[in-house]
Parts: C-alpha cells; sequence; structure tokens
C-alpha cells in the first residue's frame, strides 16, 4: 500500500515539475511549434489516445465535419491542448456523463469545443481558471490537479495566434472553446 502512495505520489510530482517546465518554455516564448496543415481530427485522436485512462468512465460523442478545412498547427502542441481539456472534463464531472468534441468554421477561424455536464464555473472563477496554479474554490480538495492545464492550453493557443475561453452555467456543465486562424482561402475550398 505504501509503495502504491510514494508511486502515485511521485507520478504527481513528475507531472507538475514538467507542466512547470513546460509553462516555463512557453512564458519564455522558447518553442520551436512545427507548424503545418492538419486537420482537427489529427488533433483530437492524438488526444483521446493519450487520456484513455483518464475518461474510460465518460461516453464521448465527437461531431467534426468531414468538411472541416485544415488548419496550420503543430499537431503535438493542439493535441496536449485538447488532453488537457478532456482531463478537465473528466475530472470535473461525474463518471457516466458525456464529453463532447465538436468544431466548426467562423469568421475566417477553427473553432473547437470540448463540453461536459460537470459541476460548471460560477462567473467569478471563470476570470481565473486559466490562471497558472488556479484550482476551482468548489472542487479544489475534491479533483487532483496541479492548476496548470489550462493556463499551459492558452499559452499554447496563443502562440498559435488563437484565442481560448469558457462558457458555463453552474450545474449545467462548461463548454472550453479555442479558435485558430484558418490559412487564407480555406473557406473558398470548402
Amino acid at each position: 500500500e505504501m509503495m502504491q502512495v510514494i508511486e502515485e505520489e511521485a507520478a504527481r510530482l513528475n507531472r507538475l515539475v514538467g507542466q512547470a517546465m513546460e509553462m516555463a518554455a512557453l512564458d519564455a516564448h522558447d518553442i520551436k511549434l512545427d507548424m503545418q496543415l492538419h486537420s482537427m481530427r489529427e488533433a483530437v485522436d492524438l488526444a483521446l489516445e493519450a487520456v484513455q485512462t483518464q475518461i474510460q468512465t465518460h461516453p464521448v460523442d465527437i461531431r467534426l465535419p468531414d468538411s472541416l478545412p485544415p488548419v496550420e498547427m503543430d499537431l503535438e502542441s493542439i493535441g496536449k491542448v485538447l488532453q488537457h481539456l478532456l482531463e478537465n472534463a473528466a475530472k470535473y464531472s461525474a463518471a457516466g456523463n458525456p464529453i463532447f468534441i465538436s468544431a466548426e468554421t467562423s469568421k475566417n477561424r477553427l473553432v473547437t469545443s470540448v463540453a461536459d455536464r460537470g459541476a460548471g464555473i460560477d462567473d467569478f472563477e471563470r476570470m481565473m481558471i486559466f490562471d497558472k496554479f488556479y484550482r476551482g474554490q468548489g472542487q479544489r480538495y475534491r479533483v487532483q490537479g496541479t492548476g496548470m492545464g489550462l493556463a499551459i492550453a492558452k499559452a499554447i493557443v496563443e502562440a498559435h495566434g488563437g484565442s481560448i475561453e469558457a462558457t458555463s452555467q453552474p450545474l449545467q456543465g462548461s463548454v472550453f472553446s479555442f479558435s485558430l486562424p484558418l490559412p487564407v482561402g480555406a473557406l473558398q475550398s470548402v
């Protein structure tokens, strides 16, 4: 039993140090993005593979139209953004509640969303959830985490020239959406 606790705590500490290093590199603009055209489905598949264990008790409903244009992105980094959003959706909603992944084009951007049916976020907390080390007041003792995932996701999306936001209703769930600029002419070819 003691060995299992030690292993879990060592893994948690390793995750915290890794995320702190990643955040430091992002803050220093010391990352090199491998920008290439990819479909959002590729990033979603990458993220789903990485979070299989965390989301295993949640049905995942993917709504990505085949007509979506490819977008210029660092596939691994955007996969990591989706990974953080999926992990949070699983952590903050009860087992059995679905997680929805969708994408659409809007105003020369590809907007990708991850929605859950969890506890939701009040308006005050929504202003702070993308801050480093911030964890929700009502959930910080119930849900494990470092408070770095959303800050990392925001930094990655902004490094791509995009933006990220959350909408939520308490007890109804949350929707985290990030937008990435579409290549010039992408909408005309759809």
